[in-house]
């Protein structure tokens, strides 16, 4: 299980930093967008990631927590029941955005992102209450998958976002 929880801090690390940067990224790209439709999508696909971030953010803080062992097991159980929600609520948004044909793809990425987030705390949760290695092995893969989906989404968006700027 420990290495469960040190394989997501460290994707958690590396994910936080891409995050960052595809952030500023972002910022540029949607500033240089000129269809209002394209404008008003990454405007509203920027505000679900800085969501995500927070979300993702805060649930790694209660993670260090349960390490440390100022958490059990049934604890942190309780709280990632807690934070399932939220990310529920991120797959919600992620499909409810207007999203354009060209962005298509950004979309689609980045709600496997979530989703097999999602998954991977639901694995990490039964794991907790069942110390079963292929939850634990599964819920470190789907977070890795995570990570995968996410940077790919932004790339995506990168890459949508340029053709537009050649225009």
């Amino acid at each position: 299980m420990k290495k469960i929880v040190m394989a997501k801090n460290l994707i958690a690390v590396i994910l936080f930093s891409f995050m960052f940067n595809c952030y500023s990224c972002g910022n540029i790209y949607a500033q240089d967008i000129y269809n209002k439709e394209d404008q008003m999508f990454a405007t509203s696909f920027q505000d679900l990631t800085n969501k995500a971030i927070l979300v993702t953010h805060d649930y790694d803080i209660q993670m260090q927590k349960w390490k440390r062992g100022e958490y059990g097991n049934n604890t942190m159980v309780s709280i990632t029941d807690s934070y399932l929600p939220k990310f529920q609520e991120l797959i919600t948004m992620a499909k409810n955005l207007h999203t354009p044909t060209k962005f298509e793809n950004v979309t689609e990425l980045y709600l496997k992102s979530l989703e097999s987030e999602l998954q991977s705390n639901i694995l990490f949760r039964n794991n907790l209450v069942s110390s079963n290695s292929t939850e634990s092995m599964l819920s470190t893969k789907l977070y890795s998958d995570a990570l995968k989906y996410e940077m790919e989404s932004f790339r995506a968006f990168e890459s949508a976002a340029a053709e537009t700027d050649k225009k």
